[in-house]
């Protein structure tokens, strides 16, 4: 017995002597969203599955659909037990009722994804969708500046964007475009509109059209769900799209230029990382920028060999640029 007993506490030891100083055993996570199935959903869900499988973290994903009356009790339902260490949350429509149940439950740690807000309590996954925007525009000005020399571009010298709702971190990907493509073609024009929804894509594809059919040649799509329909536009129209947050390349082949991917895999895994690892997440900002690879612009390989040498030549230095510092890109206010 005393020989089980000796063995049983070298083994206890080897085990502690394993785990990295502080590591959390297995933490609980959970996820609620009513987008995990849609873009950039999408990728949030394949950082925590990869978490799950690295680090065999315990997770539960929770679908809100689009019960608003009942947003406030989903997450009083998941933080009044305290059974889980980290509770991830993303999408606009639910902040009034994470800000509630947060003050409710101060304990509780609750991880924002994609933009900060008032509360001091909460954890906030934050983007540097400016940075990445910035890149989008700086290469859809530079194709445009081209005029008829490059395919399906004409003369009017404009490009567009669709934005979803009219929010901040929506403001953010414009700001950042509108200050790409001034730095790189100064006489390219912007025009922006905004859906009012992300929800709706048979409006994002009319709005693509008009944009179109004024003059602008490349469509930035930053409107969730709508966004399907200005990709698709851009096939009609036989015009230029970008894509957002996921590679959007095969959505409209041969009329995307580029995707600028926000990467919510990489911060949601590097998040969970930390706090297997004995880093314990604490209330405040976390922003995942174009060093850290929380967001880049993918081009599509079917037009990126179009492009000029000099365009590309340009796009990477502008990249290098902002990643280095020296080019200094303003959020919106």
């Amino acid at each position: 017995m005393r020989f089980l007993s000796c063995f049983a506490a070298a083994g206890a030891l080897l085990a502690a002597l394993t785990l990295p100083s502080g590591a959390a055993e297995k933490p609980s996570v959970a996820a609620i969203s009513g987008y995990f199935a849609q873009g950039f959903g999408v990728s949030i869900v394949n950082g925590l599955k990869k978490a799950e499988k690295d680090f065999g973290i315990e997770l539960k994903l929770v679908d809100t659909g689009n019960r608003a009356l009942d947003y406030e009790e989903q997450f009083t339902n998941l933080a009044k037990g305290g059974q889980y260490d980290l509770i991830f949350v993303m999408g606009w429509e639910l902040v009034d009722s994470l800000q509630k149940v947060a003050a409710a439950y101060p304990n509780q740690r609750f991880v924002f994804i994609d933009g900060v807000l008032d509360a001091k309590s909460i954890v906030y996954a934050n983007f540097a969708e400016e940075q990445g925007s910035f890149l989008a525009g700086a290469l859809a000005g530079m194709v445009e500046d081209q005029g008829p020399q490059f395919d399906k571009i004409g003369d009017g010298k404009a490009i567009g964007f669709v934005g979803g709702r009219d929010i901040p971190v929506i403001r953010n990907f414009l700001g950042g475009y509108e200050q790409g493509a001034k730095y790189a073609a100064p006489d390219v024009k912007v025009n922006a509109v905004f859906a009012g929804t992300f929800d709706d894509p048979a409006k994002g594809s009319e709005l693509a059209m008009t944009l179109y059919g004024q003059g602008s040649d490349i469509v930035y799509n930053v409107a969730g769900p709508t966004g399907e329909g200005v990709m698709q536009a851009s096939a009609s129209a036989d015009k230029y799209s970008l894509g957002v947050d996921v590679d959007m390349c095969g959505s409209a082949p041969g009329n995307v230029l580029a995707s600028m991917l926000k990467r919510g895999d990489v911060a949601v895994y590097s998040i969970i990382k930390d706090e297997v690892e004995g880093r314990r997440i604490e209330p405040g900002t976390r922003t995942f920028d174009l060093a850290s690879g929380g967001v880049e612009l993918k081009l599509c390989d079917d037009v990126a060999a179009k492009l000029p040498e000099a365009v590309r030549a340009k796009l990477e230095t502008i990249r290098q640029d902002v990643v280095g510092g020296k080019i200094a890109i303003a959020k919106a206010k």
